[in-house]
């Protein structure tokens, strides 16, 4: 009887031994298998082995972005990339997908409905589409739970997109956002096979612009017999054309601190100059005279039937739309990005710094799964594995591993048949999107052209405190007072109506910035000066 006492616990002490053993050597576990790791200690029966706990289940919302890829595809949850990204993670994920054309009406039914997963992508936590959502408790409260489960969230992205209002709420954190490579890719392009028709350098000055344009208006660019060319093309709404405004300290959007009233620069005297100067364009025939009815489709197919002399737009399009192959019976053109002009002060700037959000994660409060949330999209932010999944794909599918090099090239069938790279950079990516990123730009065609106009865009840019503030009262309830070139604004009718020459243009402004105040201008100043000061004393 007591040889037998003996050995059992020799073999008790013989499996608790092996099973620590086993432990040690095995691989880092992911976040799933981490949380559902069996207790280590020895059963009753020294014989029976542990039954491990089923990877944890995460639901998840989001949008097809109108990807060729989702397509063709019948049944997610057989997906290739929905089970790699589950069996990398170690999480069970199941995908909903929204259509890209009524993202807006969707989202609006779905939160209506309740019926809501885990995770859900929206555009910010202030959306139309669920309207009041923070208030009404709808969504978790993230901010200690970041801090407990999400460490390396913090280390990875940047502290100013935390405090974008499209993630931040009164100090608190309700969403997680999700960024694109680049945060600011505002480009100006120009026709560099025309500069060298007319023997001018890269324009650096509003002057030298301005030799340009009249240089393109006085020549027959594309060889069609006519004089059918502009040296700057605008679209509605100058959407992507707000160049040539910075250089006279002001900007759509831009905000500044005047006799201790946080101000937008659009109702400063300043703004008188840049429509002065928008005025002499108009009137000169540098821009088109229907700029401020041209359709987004019509501009597009200007610009590549050679009638744009410059335009502006992102950096990103380069590749799908503005570079030489691009240019219709145009076989000698050439698109190069160009350096925005040189203000008086010598400073140069496209634009105002942006967060670079594309979209941000909220987990609703219905959701029993917020913690285990938190710890993938720690995992998707911090893994190796996920990064290359992000940004390459499958490995030994759309990707190979030559030591610690990655091959990829995006040219394969495997990644360019329905454009399916779009599937694993963009749709399934919780980080946001990697199309363009630096480690896959490098690997396309026309990376090194791209790469000059992300250096061009990144430094051309200004600081603007205005990107931290919500939406405040005055403005919800007075749209029309956007300080943005947005249909129905103020702004934007007095803009076309001075530069147009309907009205004049001291009078046009006056009258405006009188109106402007009166309909709640001086309230929304108000909100956003105490706004201010309490956040950058």
């Amino acid at each position: 009887m007591q040889q037998r006492k003996w050995f059992v616990h020799v073999l008790v002490l013989v499996l608790g031994l092996s099973t620590l053993l086993a432990a040690c050597s095995s691989k880092e576990k992911t976040p799933a298998e981490t949380t559902a790791a069996p207790s280590t200690s020895v059963a009753t029966e020294a014989t029976e082995a542990p039954t491990p706990k089923e990877p944890v289940k995460l639901s998840i919302l989001t949008t097809n972005a109108n990807a060729p890829y989702a397509a063709t595809v019948t049944n997610w949850a057989e997906d290739p990339y929905v089970k790699e990204l589950s069996k990398i993670s170690g999480y069970d994920l199941s995908f909903d997908f929204l259509s890209w054309d009524n993202l807006a009406t969707d989202t609006t039914a779905r939160f209506a409905s309740g019926d809501l997963p885990d995770i859900v992508r929206t555009e910010g936590i202030e959306s139309a589409n669920h309207q009041g959502a923070v208030e009404n408790g709808v969504f978790t409260d993230l901010t200690e739970l970041i801090d407990q489960y999400g460490p390396n969230l913090k280390k990875m992205i940047p502290e100013y997109a935390w405090r974008s209002p499209d993630v931040n709420k009164n100090g608190k954190i309700y969403a997680i956002p999700g960024l694109v490579p680049n945060a600011n890719t505002r480009a100006l392009f120009i026709r560099q096979d025309w500069l060298d028709k007319l023997g001018l350098p890269m324009p650096k000055t509003l002057d030298d612009w301005l030799a340009y344009f009249e240089g393109v208006k006085n020549t027959d660019m594309n060889g069609n017999g006519k004089k059918d060319e502009y040296g700057f093309l605008v679209r509605q709404e100058l959407a992507n054309s707000e160049e040539f405004m910075y250089e006279f300290g002001v900007f759509p959007y831009w905000w500044k601190m005047v006799d201790g009233k946080f101000t937008p620069t659009v109702i400063m005297p300043e703004m008188k100059e840049a429509i002065k100067f928008w005025k002499n364009l108009y009137d000169k025939g540098y821009i088109n005279p229907d700029a401020f009815t041209t359709a987004s489709a019509d501009w597009g197919a200007s610009i590549q039937n050679g009638k744009a002399g410059s335009w502006g737009h992102y950096v990103d399009n380069y590749a799908t739309h503005w570079n030489a192959s691009f240019m219709v019976n145009q076989p000698d053109a050439k698109v190069a990005f160009a350096e925005p002009p040189v203000a008086k002060d010598g400073t140069q700037a496209f634009g105002s710094q942006g967060a670079g959000t594309y979209y941000v994660w909220v987990i609703p409060t219905k959701s029993k799964n917020a913690v285990e949330a938190i710890k993938f999209f720690d995992w998707a932010w911090s893994n190796p594995d996920a990064q290359n999944f992000f940004k390459f794909g499958i490995k030994d599918k759309n990707f190979t591993m030559d030591g610690d090099k990655v091959v990829y090239n995006p040219d394969d069938a495997i990644n360019k048949e329905n454009s399916a790279s779009q599937v694993y950079q963009l749709i399934l990516n919780m980080t946001g999107h990697a199309l363009n990123s630096v480690e896959t730009l490098p690997k396309t065609p026309i990376g090194e052209e791209m790469k000059k106009g992300f250096e061009i865009s990144k430094k051309a840019v200004f600081t603007n405190d205005v990107m931290y503030m919500p939406p405040l009262p005055a403005i919800t309830e007075h749209p029309e007072l956007q300080v943005g070139f947005t249909s129905g604004s103020l702004l934007l009718d007095m803009f076309a109506k001075a530069v147009t020459g309907r009205e004049d243009v001291d009078k046009a402004f006056d009258n405006f910035v009188a109106e402007w105040k009166k309909r709640g201008g001086d309230e929304w100043i108000a909100q956003a000066t105490e706004w201010h000061n309490q956040n950058f004393k």
